[in-house]
């Protein structure tokens, strides 16, 4: 490879929805950090101007001649090298491209009477300059060609160019940290060719953004990585070669994305901390993460048992209610009917009262095989603005748990590998893998599976339905599924 360009830099940022200004402050900042450490092109993220997700806001008639107000601007604040991003450009309902970058919002404009979606499209900022690319093709740039993408499929063009580069939008799941670099050095060793893949770091409601911007090498070398889950700018000369460098272990990046998820939901929605029940087993495990992510003074306790003592373990404020009266008032009005579900809910009431009276956010322990079996009362543990463990199985929390041990030896010194693995397992054949029952009924799945427990999960995910729809924000952290868009029941029938 003989080109003009040895020096790239990559930016990773952490964009927020439509906060267009502070977005474009720290793309400017990122930028004037590699052009100080001699980057002769940088990278920017797709959607690091408007924010991942955007969501409504391209319904707005601004959101276009916003984000060419962005574009421009960020234009005229860069310097010799030029810059390569991803933002969005509309398109009209019959395929065609509205061509150029759109800014005017005309009302008259009839093309603006259409129904509009918007895309994302690659740009090139040099100096008080911006071009619109197009998606899928190669542009020179100081002499060297560069494809640009806004997907992370595994994709061969057959276009000649030296550097590949994606800028891919999808959200971070457990396992997509290898899956995605196990792809890119596939098509850096074929092609023969650069592959430079830069992702934004944050979160939006459930979704989580891992970052982990890479360069791999023509050999399918990865050159250099920025790290999961932060913000960050970086230089490499890529003429110096591969650099050894190994991807984060699962239970590692698992946590960093838990805490990423807590932290950013907390400042998004404008909450100075969270409140988190102290009285489930999987307390101490949200204890230890909402710590980690906000610090002990930014997180406080509720439980119902005065002897619990994890609030002092995890070194924060603990809230004891007392609660007989209000319970004993509550069952008189039901004529003295009293249940489990009764106490939890009037629980619940009384945490988020407590939580939102200190303008924090409660959280809720549910994991994964609670929530899909229903195992929980609704507007009980179920209650809450954020459920931070509810995609996680239970070897999930049994794996994190093992991890903080050494750490929190006080919290998790007699951890038990958990007794569920067969439930666990049908549970995420039915739900996540769309398997039919059926299909696990099969002689040849007799060692695996009893019908018993496979048709009493079925039932059991179809009747807890109307109750997970009650459900708070929960962190994802596995691949969205097509399936999954329709109800569960529907598939379930067999």
């Amino acid at each position: 490879m003989n080109t003009n360009i040895s020096k790239i830099g990559l930016i990773q940022t952490a964009p927020l929805p439509g906060d267009f200004s502070n977005n474009l402050r720290a793309i400017v900042q990122g930028y004037r950090e590699c052009l100080d450490h001699g980057a002769e092109i940088v990278i920017a993220p797709a959607a690091s101007l408007c924010g991942l997700e955007p969501r409504d806001l391209v319904t707005r008639s601004s959101f276009i001649s916003q984000t060419r107000a962005a574009l421009e601007t960020l234009a005229s604040e860069l310097g010799e090298a030029p810059l390569l991003l991803a933002a969005y450009t509309l398109t009209i309902s019959d395929d065609e491209l509205y061509v150029g970058i759109v800014g005017e919002d005309d009302e008259s404009d009839p093309w603006m009477d259409k129904n509009r979606t918007v895309i994302l499209t690659p740009y090139l900022l040099e100096k008080d300059s911006v071009t619109e690319l197009e998606n899928n093709s190669t542009v020179s740039i100081r002499g060297a060609q560069f494809y640009t993408d806004t997907s992370d499929e595994e994709l061969l063009p057959n276009d000649a160019f030296d550097f590949m580069v994606r800028l891919p939008v999808t959200p971070w799941y457990a396992g997509s940290a290898q899956d995605d670099e196990e792809t890119r050095k596939w098509e850096a060793s074929m092609a023969g060719a650069h592959v430079i893949c830069c992702r934004a770091v944050g979160s939006v409601g459930g979704n989580i953004y891992g970052g982990g911007s890479a360069i791999y090498s023509a050999e399918g070398k990865t050159q250099m990585r920025l790290p999961f889950f932060e913000s960050a700018a970086r230089v490499i000369d890529i003429t110096r070669g591969a650099h050894a460098l190994n991807l984060p272990e699962a239970e590692e990046l698992l946590t960093l994305a838990l805490e990423r998820g807590i932290r950013d939901n907390v400042r998004n929605n404008c909450f100075s901390g969270v409140c988190i029940p102290l009285d489930h087993p999987h307390s101490a495990l949200l204890g230890v993460l909402c710590v980690e992510a906000l610090g002990a003074t930014n997180v406080c306790g509720i439980s119902f048992d005065e002897e619990n003592t994890l609030a002092e373990k995890l070194g924060i404020n603990c809230y004891t209610p007392r609660l007989d009266s209000l319970t004993e008032a509550a069952t008189a009005l039901l004529n003295g009917e009293e249940s489990a579900a009764l106490k939890e809910r009037l629980r619940t009431a009384v945490a988020i009262s407590h939580a939102e009276s200190r303008g924090m956010m409660l959280c809720s322990p549910l994991g994964r095989r609670e929530i899909m079996l229903g195992e929980f009362n609704l507007y009980g543990l179920s209650g809450g603005h954020l459920a931070p463990l509810g995609n996680l199985y239970d070897v999930d929390i049994y794996l994190l748990s093992e991890r903080f041990r050494e750490q929190y030896s006080n919290l998790f010194g007699s951890l038990t590998a958990p007794q569920t693995g067969t439930t666990n397992r049908i549970i995420h054949e039915l739900a996540d893998l769309n398997t039919p029952p059926s299909a696990l009924l099969r002689e040849e799945m007799s060692y695996l599976f009893k019908e018993n427990d496979v048709r009493l999960i079925q039932r059991k995910l179809v009747a807890s339905a109307i109750k997970r729809s009650q459900l708070p924000i929960i962190l994802h952290m596995d691949p969205s599924l097509e399936q999954l868009h329709f109800p569960l029941s529907h598939r379930l029938n067999d």
